[in-house]
């Protein structure tokens, strides 16, 4: 897997699903504190264009103005909302966001995604920048993930998130040529049932589409991160001892040890 190593560049992350159910925004909401955490500058894109979310997650008023950044009406750090520290910090994170239930974006089409992709990768103040993407495999969501830097795609044991998981990959597959994603299986009962899970795409994908994608880790069923979606709180700031959390701290360790070197771990601060 390669990483984009040039210096003033964000490296793009894309969180994607096959269908929706995963948890893929509480687990790109989670990232991007625990990412902050190791001490990366990091801009969650709510990129669900139709039905932005990442804000009511959050519990935040304010979700920055993905529209008006778009439009070129206002800068990158003017549309900007921080969420953890100060806009742009190391150590913090940032959200860019179209206001919730708004459908600003929802005609937005592969054009615009494309535009906002471009704006994207110029956010020179930023280390990575967290896509999370709508659920299923539309041509805009596929768009952002297959011109992102990686994709981490979020699924579950159900059967059913097999099926749209494999379709996910294969689309990317058809799209990239040599695109894998990464596999974080979520709601997880036990590392052996994630592994599993992982295994039985990764063993599909190779028999049909001559790739596997790489296991990243499991987060696993916890009432905790439940509770967090409930009363709209970041899940590390609201039960930063988890289970969930813990998982999605190592997972955000993993990511980050492949990121371009010289950014150092910080040391624990809100709440860990």
């Amino acid at each position: 897997m390669s990483f984009n190593t040039e210096l003033g560049k964000p490296h793009l992350t894309a969180i994607g699903s096959g269908k929706g159910g995963t948890g893929k925004t509480l687990i790109a909401t989670s990232l991007a504190h625990a990412l902050a955490h190791e001490g990366e500058r990091v801009l969650l894109c709510d990129a669900d264009l139709g039905l932005s979310n990442t804000s009511v997650h959050l519990g935040l008023d304010d979700c920055g103005d993905l529209p008006g950044f778009l439009s070129g009406d206002a800068a990158l750090e003017e549309s900007v909302a921080p969420v953890l520290g100060g806009a742009g910090i190391r150590g913090g994170f940032d959200i860019i966001a179209a206001p919730s239930g708004c459908g600003a974006l929802a005609n937005l089409g592969e054009a615009g995604a494309q535009t906002l992709l471009s704006k994207l990768k110029a956010a020179k103040n930023y280390d990575r920048v967290l896509l999370d993407l709508g659920a299923g495999v539309d041509a805009s969501v596929m768009r952002f993930a297959a011109s992102s830097d990686d994709v981490l795609l979020v699924l579950t044991p159900d059967p059913a998130a097999l099926t749209d998981a494999y379709a996910f990959v294969k689309i990317l597959k058809r799209m990239t040529a040599n695109r894998v994603p990464q596999l974080l299986v979520n709601m997880a009962g036990s590392e052996a049932e994630a592994r599993r899970t992982a295994d039985a795409l990764a063993a599909t994908c190779d028999s049909f589409l001559k790739t596997r994608p790489d296991y990243l880790g499991a987060i696993p069923r916890d009432p905790n991160a439940l509770d967090a979606v409930r009363r709209q709180a970041a899940l590390l700031t609201l039960y930063p001892q988890s289970q969930a959390a813990a998982a999605v701290t190592a997972a955000a360790r993993r990511l980050h040890a492949r990121l371009r070197p010289g950014i150092a771990p910080l040391k624990a601060v809100g709440g860990r």
